[in-house]
């Protein structure tokens, strides 16, 4: 009996054993799997070469998109005009002789290294009267940019120069300019080659009519239209309208500070320092016709204005047209006093 007793006792012993060694089984299963979920729950971090067995911690997103910034940063520089380029106009192009300088500040004749573009290098200083423009998109750029950034906004005009890219420095801008080749300022051309005649002055004023139609289209206001800032191809007669230095955003009511010069200049600027943009151009855009046609400006000073005389080659229709720009405006100016 107590034998069988015995028996029992050992055979209890060894369920509870075999219980206890299951339930034991049974955690540790369980440990392995949350240990495997959560194993799979988290990405694969990569491993670090710089210290044997570390674990490089995951890069954060802002640390995702800064790296993306920085790798799209490291590719091509942007050759837009919209924004400054990257690397500089030393490396990408190559400055030729002085075309012309102002106070402003200077232009060269230059060729595109890449593809030996012909280009014109204008270097312009920033000085105290230097202004910007807040442009959507594109933050503050140099307000003579600004301006060519909208007159080169699509559609294009061929009759307005095309600004291809510029760069940005401290102290100064340097703007990359497309330049026609053969080409020259009316002004030069008419002193090497006299007046132009009637033909190729109408050629020229209705390109010039449909460059400044574009810019107050695009809301921009020249403000120094003369044979100086009209370049032109001999062969052709094709002209385009440059130097955007002295210009402004185009706005309909009066302008209470003069840009520009002054030989061009309405008769309100000096009677009550003020003008507006439509009869103003319409003034200057006058004054370069007769100094295209007669060799001179149409008054010994622009502060008195009297009657115009023309030569006698001069057909009636071309001195109607001259007299009509002026008479567009003395009658704006009469109308506003």
């Amino acid at each position: 009996m107590a034998h069988m007793d015995k028996r029992r006792a050992l055979g209890r012993s060894r369920s509870a054993a075999a219980l206890t060694q299951m339930a034991a089984g049974q955690e540790a299963g369980r440990q392995c799997g949350d240990h495997i979920q959560k194993a799979l729950s988290t990405p694969t971090r990569p491993w670090s070469p710089e210290l044997p067995g570390y674990i490089a911690p995951l890069p954060s997103e802002s640390t995702q998109r800064r790296r993306k910034r920085q790798s799209s940063e490291d590719e091509d520089p942007c050759t837009s005009y919209e924004r400054p380029a990257k690397r500089s106009a030393e490396d990408a192009y190559i400055k030729g002789p002085m075309l012309g300088q102002g106070g402003f500040g200077s232009v060269f004749a230059g060729t595109r290294s890449s593809d030996r573009l012909p280009v014109a290098i204008k270097y312009v200083t920033k000085d105290e009267e230097h202004e910007d423009m807040e442009v959507e998109g594109q933050g503050l750029l140099p307000l003579e940019v600004a301006l060519m950034t909208r007159v080169n906004s699509a559609p294009v005009c061929p009759s307005v120069l095309k600004l291809l890219e510029w760069f940005d420095h401290p102290d100064r801008y340097v703007m990359i300019l497309e330049r026609p080749d053969p080409c020259q300022d009316l002004h030069r051309f008419c002193e090497e080659n006299g007046c132009l005649d009637e033909s190729q002055a109408k050629k020229v004023l209705l390109q010039l009519i449909e460059a400044l139609k574009h810019c107050e289209s695009r809301g921009v206001f020249h403000r120094d239209v003369k044979p100086q800032n009209l370049l032109m191809c001999p062969d052709t007669s094709e002209i385009k309208l440059l130097d955007f230095g002295c210009g402004h955003l185009l706005k309909d009511s009066e302008y209470k500070e003069f840009a520009g010069t002054l030989s061009y200049a309405p008769p309100e600027w000096f009677c009550s320092h003020s003008y507006r943009a439509g009869p103003a151009t319409a003034w200057s855009l006058g004054v370069t016709l007769y100094k295209l046609l007669c060799g001179s400006l149409p008054f010994k000073s622009a502060r008195r204005v009297c009657r115009l005389r023309f030569p006698s080659h001069l057909s009636a229709g071309k001195r109607w047209q001259t007299c009509s720009c002026s008479q567009t405006e003395i009658t704006a100016g009469a109308s506003r006093s």
